[in-house]
């Protein structure tokens, strides 16, 4: 850690924080995430979780994801040196707008995503937490794909899991009936983001997370007039109910 001068900090979590830093013999500007041992040695599975994390982020090498530069821990943490996206995440860029980004705009994130998306099934890697806050936006202004922090690496392409995790508003029907979910359940979560970039909030949105996961459930959502046609046929291809009949992301 002495070979980076660590400035300030740029977002955090329930086990540590993320400060901007600059390496103080290249001039590189970094992003170092600083994961607390303490905290996670407290909760039951959280050190292999944080370890899968690393290990699955690590080995990750795509223009839409963002790189780990480097790890290493001691005594007190475990740090992740991660490629710096000082433009925030697509969430908060969305807050600022009045009801979306253009069409022209969200097509480019999209494709850009489901690139990224596409590397990871590959590589059978089931992201679990999709969302526009998990899209950074790097100096470029392209956008990366990043915590992995739920992630899990999958023996099989059709191997599934039952764990409820994720992010209530992007989760899939499957997840949120506690039933069995593979690779789909990622592509489900795409189309929720698609759906959110060009109208302002996420299709299932309720007042609270019961009522989000009963309109998951319901499968039911409005679709605004302003949003074209061949947007509202992607969307839907996206947000069908069966995994099995969801659009296959590989071109």
């Amino acid at each position: 850690l002495q070979n980076y001068n660590v400035q300030y900090s740029i977002g955090h979590g329930g086990f540590g924080n993320v400060y901007k830093a600059e390496h103080r013999f290249t001039g590189q500007k970094v992003a170092i995430k600083f994961i607390e041992k303490k905290k996670i040695q407290n909760h039951s599975g959280m050190m292999k979780r944080v370890l899968q994390e690393v290990a699955i982020h690590s080995r990750l090498k795509h223009p839409s994801i963002l790189e780990v530069y480097n790890y290493f821990e001691d005594a007190h943490y475990i740090y992740l040196i991660l490629e710096l996206c000082p433009h925030g995440d697509l969430n908060s860029k969305l807050k600022t707008l009045s009801c979306g980004f253009p069409e022209h705009e969200v097509r480019s994130y999209m494709q850009q995503i489901v690139d990224g998306i596409v590397y990871l099934q590959k590589h059978r890697i089931l992201h679990r937490d999709l969302t526009l806050s998990n899209i950074l936006i790097s100096r470029h202004g392209t956008v990366k794909i990043a915590d992995f922090g739920l992630a899990t690496q999958l023996q099989d392409v059709n191997e599934k899991h039952f764990t409820m995790c994720g992010t209530p508003n992007y989760i899939s029907p499957e997840v949120a009936s506690r039933t069995s979910h593979g690779l789909e359940s990622d592509v489900w979560s795409v189309g929720c983001m698609f759906y959110a970039m060009l109208t302002g909030k996420p299709p299932f949105d309720g007042e609270g997370v019961k009522e989000t996961l009963e309109r998951i459930k319901s499968g039911e959502y409005c679709m605004p007039d302003h949003v074209s046609s061949h947007a509202k046929h992607l969307i839907k291809s996206l947000l069908q109910m069966k995994p099995e009949d969801r659009l296959k992301l590989e071109r």
